[in-house]
């Protein structure tokens, strides 16, 4: 989410067009989907609480991915398709 909105839209999507990295999960749109239980999205108001909340806590993951390759300087600190 932080590498795609650094860049402009249409030049990520030139860049990245070719990628195939399978291991790749857009947390932004399916985190609480997958981890929680169907029964909480049945009520609107948790439903939409939920959905505001998913955006926040996948800039948590996105941030704490930066932090780790702070001290890799000849990476990237937005890549998220290496394994380091």
């Amino acid at each position: 989410m932080l590498k795609e909105s650094k860049e402009l839209p249409e030049l990520f999507y030139m860049k990245h067009r070719h990628d195939d990295n399978k291991d790749y999960i857009d947390y932004s749109n399916v985190l609480f989907d997958r981890n929680l239980s169907p029964y909480i999205f049945k009520n609107d108001m948790m439903n939409s609480f939920l959905k505001r909340t998913q955006v926040l806590l996948s800039l948590l993951f996105d941030q704490m991915n930066v932090m780790k390759k702070f001290k890799n300087f000849t990476v990237d600190k937005y890549e998220y398709n290496n394994k380091n």
